[in-house]
């Protein structure tokens, strides 16, 4: 039986695990992380666990009592000014709520095994009611343009492309967002 649940600080282990896994289309170089780093990116993970703008969703198979499937999400800003290169301000600001506030999927990953079985469909749903708790009415979320399959699966559940480029690198990625009509705009 396959259980949806929000994380919590036991998964924190297995968050950053997942997070530093290059298990994308776009093979990168790995360099060895320092011990600097590697606390570093703990720290980060620690904040999907710990910030109330932040948070993660993990499907466990209660067969095995593993993991099986995970969300990370924060909460952004389109107007907010970030440390590093996003795309916010090339999307239509009408598109966001008054105050700017939209969902950010952080990272989605499902264990190979489990893939095509619709948890991804089930994580991205479960996020839905997420933002209706934090009553904001848009999510975002990119993947490679080579990733027909992910481009595909967030068309059918609602998702339009509002972007097509790089981001923070040269790789081609599509933007994806979802309105969604319960929230206030």
């Amino acid at each position: 039986m396959l259980n949806i649940r929000k994380s919590n600080k036991t998964d924190h282990e297995f968050l950053v695990l997942i997070d530093l896994k290059n298990d994308g289309y776009t093979l990168l170089d790995v360099v060895d992380m320092t011990e600097q780093n590697k606390e570093e990116h703990s720290k980060k993970i620690e904040g999907y666990l710990t910030d109330s703008d932040k948070g993660a969703f993990i499907i466990e198979d209660s067969a095995s009592d593993k993991p099986i499937a995970m969300i990370m999400y924060s909460i952004a800003n389109r107007d907010s000014v970030y440390p590093w290169k996003t795309i916010y301000n090339e999307l239509d600001r009408n598109l966001f709520q008054i105050d700017g506030r939209f969902i950010e999927i952080f990272q989605l990953w499902v264990h190979p095994s489990y893939r095509r079985l619709g948890l991804a469909t089930k994580l991205k749903l479960k996020l839905e009611e997420e933002a209706q708790n934090h009553k904001v009415n848009l999510i975002y979320t990119h993947t490679e343009e080579i990733n027909n399959h992910v481009i595909e699966l967030n068309k059918k559940i609602g998702y339009q492309e509002v972007r097509r480029g790089p981001i923070w690198d040269e790789v081609i990625r599509v933007s994806l967002i979802k309105q969604l009509s319960y929230a206030e705009r």
